[in-house]
């Protein structure tokens, strides 16, 4: 697998839309149900500097992703979830995204060498909204709950390094946020990190901001950040 520590540089047009989130609002295969009646969740702001080790401005969205329970009401639903628990991912290689665009990147990670095929990332409970795979320098994102294919990435797997060449994604997704999901999705999910997610900046409710994230992210989202996060360093506090 990959090892710790990478922070690569990435620019690229930015259009701002968020239409995919907007249907998986109105999609009750992905509903969610609150965990307790009457919670009030409390946002707060993090401006860079002193207590924030992220060089961006990010918004702590945790008491409403990591107090969420997701379900579903419908039982073939529940069933495709616990059916794919057991995949390994090979019905995806060769697999396509369906309507896609595809854009060029420059995302690099270090690597330690190892062989990287199969599962990368299984979600363990249905709070987690993702899993992902990897078969012949391919990475496949895919939804937990539908095992749909929202993102194809080629790689260069070097004996040093990870390198995304391109990204295929779909059309109703904009190109940065794209970008900037995958990047955050190798870094929290397949290491494991907590690292802030990129949101449209459409979304200036600090509750719309929190589920947006949770609904894209599931409980592995904890920071959310209007700019794109590929070039995000983390300052971890000196000891």
């Amino acid at each position: 697998m990959f090892v710790p520590g990478i922070f690569p540089i990435l620019i690229t047009n930015h259009k701002e839309m968020f239409s995919w989130f907007k249907s998986k609002r109105k999609d009750s295969s992905e509903s969610e149900a609150l965990q307790k009646d009457g919670v009030s969740y409390k946002y707060q702001w993090h401006e860079i500097g002193q207590g924030n080790p992220f060089n961006k401005r990010v918004l702590d969205v945790r008491s409403f992703t990591l107090s969420m329970i997701a379900t579903t009401s419908k039982k073939e639903v529940a069933e495709k979830y616990t059916s794919l628990r057991t995949s390994i991912g090979e019905e995806y290689i060769g697999a396509g995204v369906p309507n896609p665009k595809s854009v060029l990147s420059s995302l690099k990670y270090p690597h330690n060498g190892a062989a990287i095929r199969g599962a990368v990332f299984k979600a363990e409970s249905m709070d987690c909204k993702w899993d992902i795979y990897c078969y012949d320098d391919v990475f496949y994102f895919t939804r937990s709950w539908t095992g749909d294919l929202i993102y194809k990435v080629k790689a260069k797997i070097n004996a040093d390094s990870v390198e995304l060449t391109s990204i295929e994604y779909p059309l109703e997704i904009d190109e940065l946020l794209a970008i900037n999901n995958v990047h955050f999705l190798l870094l929290s999910h397949a290491l494991g990190r907590i690292f802030p997610h990129m949101v449209p900046k459409e979304l200036v409710d600090e509750n719309d901001v929190a589920l947006y994230s949770f609904s894209t992210f599931g409980n592995k989202a904890c920071y959310a950040c209007y700019e794109p996060v590929t070039d995000t360093v983390v300052t971890l506090p000196k000891r």
